[in-house]
């Protein structure tokens, strides 16, 4: 279906001048398709137009002045960051909701609500879903969820990187869907990174259980116990120990470097302040680092305090959100 056909049925469906076929089409593409679901969502926000066509009146009236005022507001605080750059100053997280249709046969149709939360570059967040599991999110990630979790299973899709604490529901497992491996709860605390840039994908477990599905093996689970990870690829998976936790230190906004190659610092630098890193001294990238920094104080912070270490000078271009080590 293109986005033109989607518009039209959107469009006689918000009127109530859908046919039954119409409708079935329109659901199932919405279910089907995440492009077309993301673009539907961006545009319209079908949870507020669908309530708005359910009402009429003043009251209708009210509420879409409300929320044109909301996506106005919102605009406004891109424009504000756009020319802000990549600065720390963002003290918001972008929240964005939309509906799933599920259409079987004769059946009613049931709609089920669904929310994306969004961190921008240089900022964290803390989201409390529904049964109680709280979940923190790294920079540049994205957390999809049901606003009302399935009776038999609680799903989550993750792109980027999350620390769960994961309510226990006997009989309910709750599960991490990335695009390189599904994690199987029923409660417990861990880590995952994956970020869809990044070749590998990591589940690092704290407490707990959980159980680790891989997209390119589906035949066979790994069984995590605490103090365990599994770091998985496109072709492979490897399951290992762990004792050092300093890679969950970003939940506590915070660095921590442990004699770490530049070139790894700098990946790292990149992905959380979303910002490019050229280093011309090939030197340097051999060069390894310890320290703690603060993530709040920003990146050109970070590079000041490795310089101390390593003697090395940089340029940075605003416009082109660049940074070149020398």
């Amino acid at each position: 279906m293109t986005k033109e056909s989607m518009y039209d049925l959107l469009s006689k469906y918000l009127a109530g001048d859908i046919s039954a076929e119409e409708r079935r089409i329109l659901f199932q593409q919405l279910k089907e398709n995440e492009e077309l679901r993301k673009e539907a969502a961006g545009i319209q926000n079908l949870s507020v137009l669908i309530s708005m066509a359910n009402e009429d009146g003043a009251a209708s009236d009210r509420q879409y002045r409300l929320f044109v005022g909301m996506r106005k507001k919102r605009a406004l605080l891109f424009s504000l960051r756009k020319v802000a750059g990549y600065a720390a100053i963002m003290l918001f997280s972008v929240l964005s909701t939309y509906l799933l249709m599920n259409y079987a046969g004769n059946k009613e149709e049931e709609l089920v609500r669904y929310q994306e939360f969004s961190t921008p570059a240089g900022q964290r967040a803390k989201v409390l879903l529904a049964d109680g599991t709280e979940v923190w999110l790294n920079a540049n990630t994205i957390l999809r969820y049901p606003e009302r979790f399935d009776p038999k299973k609680r799903e989550v899709e993750l792109h980027g990187e999350a620390f769960f604490e994961v309510e226990k529901a006997a009989g309910n497992p709750f599960v991490v869907k990335t695009n390189k491996m599904d994690i199987q709860v029923t409660g417990t605390k861990f880590n995952v990174n994956a970020y869809d840039t990044e070749e590998y994908f990591v589940a690092s477990l704290v407490e707990g259980s959980v159980s680790v599905s891989c997209v390119h093996n589906r035949n066979s689970s790994y069984a995590l116990q605490p103090r365990q990870q599994i770091v998985v690829s496109d072709h492979s998976s490897k399951v290992s120990s762990f004792e050092n936790t300093d890679f969950m230190a970003w939940k506590e906004g915070v660095f921590i470097f442990d004699d770490m190659l530049l070139t790894d610092i700098i990946k790292k630098l990149e992905l959380y302040y979303d910002v490019s890193i050229i280093v011309k001294n090939t030197k340097l990238g051999n060069f390894r680092y310890t320290g703690k920094f603060r993530q709040r104080d920003g990146v050109e912070s970070v590079l000041r305090k490795l310089q101390i270490v390593y003697p090395f000078k940089y340029t940075k271009d605003d416009d082109k959100n660049l940074i070149v080590l020398q």
